[in-house]
């Protein structure tokens, strides 16, 4: 306690008591931090266990907690402790991608290596673009999802055979937002040059659209050849069109790793109660994304391109 006075002399020394408990941990542990029950003696039961358990995980790594009290012949609980607390393991979930060709790869890769190619200040001067579903009734998580209840209810969720849906579109650069533009129905090579015609143009001819490079992915709609023709005549070498912008690439693409799932996050709070509701909410959401949320998802679209040079092509874990 005098040692403590003299040294931390703003601080209220601990008690002797205290002081004598720490000591007799030290003598028998060699620490002073908590161990956490780890130098009590551990049951051969557990041991066992231990064994039995290392060998099956081993060669089996997506065991379940319930699978593995049976193989081991244990309790549920001594099964999760020995996986946890004694192998050191930890449940992770099992990422799904989406489905790659054979020759995706190696499109992807000569697209991150172009863009990187071109001036640094090009993903600043990117425009991306894109069209999502949005249903009324707000999506069920049926992972994260819980009800903390006493008892296990009887009844579940309701949800509408045919639910009303809007088609929505919308691009995004690192400066703005452009949309969004509710499509009727769904969506064709006409209905698409028409809202890029009517819509999407007249908004980037009052910037300096020549700056820009505009990029949109392999829809069917988006690809019909007046489609390309069309942009091709605007943004000239500067739009990324369908040889260029590689298939099956929702993890480059800033609407698909940002945006639809930041609105969908969003939007049924309030619950929408028709489709009028919802586009409000939608808009609501939009104007809450500032200019330093875009700029820090294109910075991210850069950071993409890296990791996916890095894995030559491959999925990126991002």
């Amino acid at each position: 306690q005098r040692a403590w006075r003299s040294k931390f002399k703003n601080y209220k020394a601990p008690a002797r008591y205290t002081i004598l408990k720490l000591a007799d941990k030290f003598n028998r542990t060699g620490s002073v931090d908590n161990l956490n029950g780890k130098n009590r003696k551990i049951s051969q039961k557990r041991k066992d266990a231990k064994i039995v358990l290392e060998g099956v995980v081993s060669e089996k790594h997506d065991l379940s907690i319930n699978e593995a009290a049976q193989v081991a012949g244990i309790s549920r609980e001594l099964a999760r402790m020995v996986l946890k607390e004694d192998l050191n393991l930890k449940p992770y979930k099992l990422h799904q991608y989406h489905e790659l060709k054979p020759s995706d790869p190696a499109k992807r890769l000569d697209f991150c290596i172009w863009f990187k190619g071109l001036p640094k200040i090009t993903a600043m001067r990117l425009i991306c673009s894109d069209e999502a579903y949005f249903c009324l009734t707000e999506p069920v998580n049926k992972q994260n999802n819980r009800l903390w209840l006493s008892t296990r209810p009887s009844g579940g969720v309701e949800r509408p055979l045919y639910d009303q849906k809007l088609l929505v579109w919308y691009a995004m650069s690192s400066e703005r937002i452009y949309g969004p533009y509710y499509f009727e129905g769904t969506v064709n090579q006409d209905s698409y040059i028409s809202m890029l015609r009517c819509y999407f143009w007249p908004k980037v001819l009052r910037e300096e659209y020549k700056k820009y490079y505009f990029q949109q992915d392999g829809a069917s709609s988006h690809t019909a050849k007046k489609v390309q023709n069309y942009l091709r005549s605007k943004f000239g070498e500067k739009f990324i069109d369908k040889k260029r912008w590689p298939p099956r690439s929702p993890d480059l693409n800033p609407c698909d790793f940002y945006l639809w799932g930041y609105l969908k996050s969003k939007v049924y709070n309030p619950l929408p109660n028709s489709l009028d509701e919802l586009k409000m909410n939608i808009e609501r959401e939009i104007k809450n994304i500032s200019k330093d949320d875009l700029k820090r998802v294109f910075f991210n679209f850069e950071k993409r391109c890296d990791l996916l040079i890095q894995a030559k092509g491959g999925h990126i874990e991002e």
